[in-house]
This record gives C-alpha cells, sequence and structure tokens, in this order.
C-alpha cells in the first residue's frame, strides 16, 4: 500500500512508496474507530477498548480493555485522552504506559451533567483546549480552568481545534443534508456557528455526504486564514476559506 498526501503548492496530489508503517492490533480486534499518534506511541481507540503500539519498535506495548469499546483517542504527549461509549471522556498519563493492562490508569476527566452526554462521538485538542463531539452536542473544554462551553446538536460526528482556536465541527440533518460548521473562537454557550458549509449551498454538491476533514492552518492563498480537506461519497475538496477558491478530485478505480 502507498502513501498518499496532496502538495498545497502544486496542488496535486503525490503517491509515495517510501517512508511505509504498519502494526498489527490485538487477537481480540473487532472494529477500529480512530487512531491518534504523538512522539511515542500510536493509539488505536477500536470496539474492543484502546491499543498502544510504540512507534519506534511497531510493536504493541500496552492496552486498555473496554466490553463497550473506545470511540476517540486524542493525545499531547504528555496526556492522552479517551472517549468512551457510555461513561464520558478519561485521560492517562503517557509516562504511565507499560507493559501492563493500563484499565486502572484511566481517570474520569469529563461525563454528564458537565458535558451534553455521556456517549463520546469524537475527540480533538489543541494546546489548552479540547473540543468533543457527543450523541447531543458538541462540548468545549479549557484544560487549565475546565471551563466548559456547549451547543445541543444532534448528528455532530467530528470535530477539530486549531492552534488560533477556531472550532471546526460536522453535522448531518436527517440523511440529506450534511454541514461543516466554524466557531471563530468562543467564550460562551452557542446556537448557530460563525460559518457554515452546507451540502447543496456553495461549493459542496448536494448530494455529497461528508466522510472526513482536516483543517491545515495559515495556508490559504492570502496567508491568513486556512485551508480544509473534506472527504466525501464523490471525492474530496480542498477548499481556500481566505480566497473561497477550491479543487475537487475524485478517484477513478
Amino acid at each position: 500500500m502507498s502513501n498518499e498526501w496532496y502538495d498545497i503548492d502544486s496542488w496535486q496530489w503525490v503517491d509515495s512508496e517510501d517512508a511505509q508503517w504498519s502494526f498489527t492490533l490485538f487477537s481480540g480486534y473487532k472494529g477500529l474507530y480512530q487512531i491518534w499518534t504523538d512522539n511515542k506511541y500510536v493509539y488505536a481507540a477500536t470496539t474492543s477498548g484502546l491499543d498502544i503500539i510504540e512507534i519506534e519498535t511497531e510493536l504493541r506495548c500496552s492496552f486498555a480493555s473496554n466490553s463497550s469499546g473506545y470511540s476517540s483517542v486524542w493525545s499531547d504527549s504528555n496526556e492522552i485522552f479517551v472517549g468512551s461509549m457510555t461513561n464520558g471522556i478519561k485521560y492517562f498519563n503517557q509516562c504511565s504506559i507499560g507493559p501492563l493492562e493500563m484499565t486502572s490508569f484511566l481517570v474520569q476527566y469529563a461525563k454528564t451533567p458537565f458535558i451534553t452526554s455521556n456517549e463520546i462521538k469524537y475527540i480533538h485538542g489543541n494546546l489548552s483546549k479540547l473540543i468533543c463531539c457527543t450523541s447531543k452536542g458538541v462540548d468545549i473544554i479549557r484544560r487549565d480552568s475546565n471551563y466548559i462551553t456547549h451547543t445541543t446538536i444532534s448528528g455532530a460526528t467530528k470535530c477539530f481545534v486549531t492552534t488560533d482556536y477556531n472550532y471546526y465541527y460536522y453535522t448531518i440533518s436527517g440523511s440529506e443534508y450534511w454541514s461543516l460548521n466554524r466557531l471563530n473562537g468562543n467564550t460562551g454557550d452557542w446556537l448557530v456557528p460563525d460559518t457554515i458549509y452546507t451540502t447543496g449551498s456553495g461549493f459542496l454538491q448536494s448530494s455529497n455526504s461528508i466522510n472526513d476533514f482536516y483543517v491545515t492552518e495559515h495556508t490559504s492563498l492570502n496567508g491568513m486564514n486556512n485551508t480544509l480537506f473534506i472527504a466525501t461519497d464523490l471525492g474530496a475538496y480542498v477548499y481556500d476559506e481566505g480566497t473561497t477558491d477550491y479543487e475537487f478530485f475524485t478517484i477513478s478505480l
């Protein structure tokens, strides 16, 4: 399998056979929800729990089993935050990772009534902020003060926060309309985001469902705004938030 990545200077996809890397999950693995990596480890949130793989050896070095599985994981190289299906957000310190089962090291970090639901869909963080999607809304957590703000909404699936504290999350309304939303900073609870990109309006085609997205900071042609990479059922969009220019790519099988 090759690695594909997008060169924002040439606006082209690059296919590379170099620097291949792989790992094997433990024998009880049934399904993968998410992976995240920091400077030492790869964390895999699965239907069976959390697997921890050492980057240098490419070997599984620890795990935390959970019969309900873990839905999401994010790390800042010091603390690792894990989203559960029924019990909110847990965390543990990277220095506690060892050859033993890690379940007892996971400490409760946030749950209802302080966040919108204990069913976590996705977690992302940057510096002192965390954002998480739950089955009932989106929560923004200040790790330095534990101050939490929310919006109550159904269908929030994935989220992202930049170092400038722009917050992104996408939602689905019914089975037809998908929206990628942006908050320009945040100081309190909110009802409506600052910017909404909706399928069937603007550059997103009406037949698209959003499967994933990623944000690169200050990569707009104007040197200030961000670039969005949006994976849909029909192909991938690269959208410049500063100039509103975009490219759409499809894959021919």
